[in-house]
Order: structure tokens, then sequence, then C-alpha cells
């Protein structure tokens, strides 16, 4: 990932970001899961019904929105001598861990209201760990390509993760077949040892940067929202993120039932796809960041929604039961949607960059915490589409039914249609976007100014006893 990138002054080893991302590590674990395996496991073999599966699903993640906004202000006022982030990524484990046990391992005869409450809890638990991290990125670096390293890494990681859950439940039974969990049991099993070891690595290990903060003892709630929501970058990088994230997250809910019961393929062969799908986001952020490197993060969104198009298109058009074509279709579509979780993400923090230098006011995690936000309203809504639209086509969940036709040509124009539509619709929101490379270092330049004048401020301070006057924001960098 690493073999080329320019080697400026804020130039991180790889190894220093692969511990620091290691953070991550649970987090493509818990999203390959919670996405395709356990609402299918919930509806089809715990029992509950498949609408019912899909109103819970949406009902625990309309709930978590609002939790990320006060979690944000929460993050940015805290001041602790362990740093301001980590702290709140070392409390996200134990929760992370506590509901994960429980979703993963239901007692018999488990209903909405046990599923619905034990996910609040694992989304109060994943929130505090994708929010603490992805800010803790932003204060990691400051130069606008050595970013999108970084959230590329994090990305990375992730996959990892995802490619391990995916791997275990095959590779465990075939070496051990006296293994007492399989499936979804075997695959929590995984997701306990990620959490563990990925949450210790970072907490343990990763540095934190101190950064410098004008407003240490400000107060601020969340009317102080407003004002960043308007913001024209950041308005269209939260709809950008909304759809891209949308797109690909309607397919995950549907995947195992498109895979088997439209395309013709195994259950065995549908996983396989899936891991290849999965491994294609590992080299996805290296070629990414290139992308991003020639043209601009906000062309590289662009540029990759006009891929996905045809990525996605591709499955339909491919032969049923052609595993080895559908192979190279899968790792095609896998690499085009690595692109744009990253790529937003590293954008977020130029945008700190910029309110800082105007307000003086460090937002860091209240600029995180709206784009996790938008994120989840994504993939709540792909739930819906997925669980609550497709009954309306005649299509059955349980094991053994064997669908109708008009069932099965809804479950296909569900997989392709909404997910193009929409990641369309995020590639556009892109157009406008101003702040690049070039007004980015702009900001950082007067970022450096301003920094460099309150720490001489502190120093007097410190010499004459005096108390420090009131911190005024800088003009926009940007011309």
């Amino acid at each position: 990932m690493d073999a080329r990138t320019p080697r400026g002054p804020e130039y991180i080893p790889p190894l220093r970001i692969a511990v620091f991302s290691a953070g991550a590590f649970p987090i493509g674990a818990l999203v390959t899961t919670l996405g395709v395996y356990l609402t299918n496991y919930y509806a089809a073999h715990v029992g509950i019904p498949l609408a019912i599966v899909g109103l819970s699903f949406m009902a625990v993640r309309l709930l978590d929105i609002f939790f990320d906004p006060v979690l944000g202000i929460a993050i940015d006022h805290t001041r602790t001598r362990y740093g301001k982030f980590r702290p709140w990524l070392a409390a996200a484990a134990p929760i992370l861990i506590v509901a994960a046990f429980a979703i993963y391992f239901p007692p018999s005869g488990v209903g909405a209201v046990y599923l619905i409450g034990w996910l609040v809890v694992l989304y109060a638990g994943y929130s505090m760990l994708t929010l603490s991290q992805a800010g803790w990125g932003a204060a990691l670096v400051a130069e606008y390509h050595q970013r999108s390293r970084v959230y590329g890494w994090i990305q990375a990681v992730a996959v990892v993760g995802a490619l391990g859950v995916l791997l275990v439940p095959l590779a465990v039974p075939a070496m051990w077949h006296a293994v007492p969990f399989k499936g979804v049991p075997l695959m929590g099993c995984f997701v306990l040892f990620a959490i563990v070891v990925g949450a210790a690595i970072t907490v343990f290990l990763a540095p934190e940067p101190d950064k410098v903060s004008a407003a240490k003892s400000e107060r601020f709630g969340l009317k102080d929202y407003l004002p960043l929501i308007r913001r024209s970058e950041m308005l269209r990088l939260m709809c950008a993120d909304m759809f891209c994230t949308l797109g690909p997250a309607i397919t995950a809910p549907l995947y195992l039932f498109f895979f088997e019961q439209a395309r013709g393929y195994t259950p065995g062969q549908a996983t396989y796809l899936l891991f290849f799908y999965v491994s294609a986001g590992l080299a996805g952020p290296a070629i990414w960041s290139r992308v991003a490197r020639r043209f601009g993060k906000h062309q590289a969104i662009r540029i990759a929604s006009v891929c996905y198009v045809f990525a996605q298109s591709t499955l339909l058009l491919l032969p049923k039961a052609h595993p080895l074509e559908m192979t190279f279709a899968m790792i095609g579509v896998g690499f085009v949607a690595s692109a744009f979780a990253f790529l937003v993400r590293a954008m977020i923090a130029d945008v700190s960059d910029e309110v800082r230098l105007e307000s003086g006011k460090d937002r860091t995690a209240m600029l995180y915490a709206l784009v996790t936000s938008t994120n989840k309203i994504g993939s709540t809504l792909s739930v819906g589409v997925a669980y609550v639209i497709l009954p309306l086509f005649g299509f059955v969940a349980r094991e053994g039914v064997v669908n109708t036709p008009d069932a099965i040509w809804g479950l296909q124009a569900c997989y392709l249609l909404p997910p193009v539509l929409c990641v369309l619709i995020g590639g556009l929101a892109m157009w406008g976007y101003k702040l690049d490379e070039t007004r980015h270092a702009k900001v950082r330049l007067a970022l450096s100014a301003s920094d460099a004048i309150a720490g001489a401020k502190d120093a007097l301070q410190s010499l004459t006893g005096e108390p420090p006057e009131p911190e005024q924001g800088v003009l926009n960098a940007g011309g």
C-alpha cells in the first residue's frame, strides 16, 4: 500500500498506521455479519418473521442515528491525561463484547424485543469505536494525501476482519470436526476475538498526538451542529456518504437470497463469492488513493460512482451458476465499492481543519458524528428496502420454500436498481465540491500560523500570569 507513497515531512511509517488501524479489525467482521448473515439467521433459523427482523434493525438504527451527535459533542468535550479519543475507544470494547455475545449466541425462543434490546447496546459500542477512531485519525496526520492513506489503512484492516469472519466457518470445522459452534455462532467467536485484539493494540500501543485546540474550556451543544450542517462541503459529503452507503448496503441483506435463489449458486459458493468481494477491498484503498492523488478526492468518488453502475449491472448480465466469471465480477464490484467510505472520511478531516481555522474551535468528532449518522441512515433504509419491500413481490424467506418467478424477479430488481441509482446520486453530490488539495494547503498554512501564535500566547501567559485573551476565528483561507 505504501511502496510508492511520497515521503514528505508528515509521512507516517506503515507499522505506526497499522497499529493505529488495528481498532478497525472487529468493524469489518461486525458489518459483514450484521448486514449479510445475522438478518438471515434471525429470519430463517431463529424464526422471527422476515418483516419483523427488517423493522427491528431499522428501529435500532434510527435510534442510533440520534446517539451519534450527542456522542460527538461528548468526545469533543473530552480532555484527559490519556488523550481525547483513546478513552472512548477503550470504553467501546467491553460494551461490544457483552452485546456481541448476546447477539451471536441467542437463547432459543427469543423474539423481537430481545433482538432490539441487544442491537441497541451493540450499535452504541460500535458508534463509540468508529467515531473515536475516525476523529483520532484526523489528529494523527494533517496533510491532504496522507489522510487518504491513513483512512485507507483503516478500511483495509476492517477488510481483514471481514475476511477472517468469512473464513472461520469454513476453516475451523474442516480442521476440527468436533467444533461446538457452527455458522453464525462460530462467526461470533471470531468477532469477540477481533474486538479484544484490535481494541487492545490501538488503545495500548497507538500514539495520540497533542493537537492544538484554541477552545479547551468552551461550552457547546446540539445547536452547534447547525452551522456545520449548513456548510456547502459538509452537505455534499453527508449526501455522498448516505447514498454511497445505501447503494451497496441494500445488497447485503439480499445477498444470500440473490445468489442462491436467483443466480443458482450453492451456499458454499455464495460464501466464496462474498469472500472475493470483500478481498477486493484490500487493494481498493491503495488504488483509489492514487486516483485521488491524481484527480482529487471528490473527483475519485465521482469516477467510482460511474464504475459502480457498470460493475453492479454485470452481476445480472452473466449466466447463472458460472462461479469463475462471477468471481471476477464480484472482485470488480468490491473494488469499486471500497472507494467511498475512506475517501469521505479523509475529506471530513479536511473540513475539520477549515472549521477550526474559521471559528477557532475543534469540531472534529462532531463532524464525524454527522457523517456517521448519514451513513447509518443509508444502512437503515437498506434493511427496509430489502425486508419490507421484498415481501410485496411475494418473496418468502423461510428455508425450503420455492419462490415464484415474480418473487425472483422482484429480488433481482431490488438487488440492481436501487443500489445503482443511490450510488449515482452520491457521485452527483460531489459536483461543486471546492475543498481540494490547493485550498486545503492554504488552510493548513494559515492554521500553522494560528497555532504558532496561540503557542506563543500560552508561553507568554505562563511567564506573566495574565489571563488569556478570548480566541477569535480566522477568516476563510479558501480565497
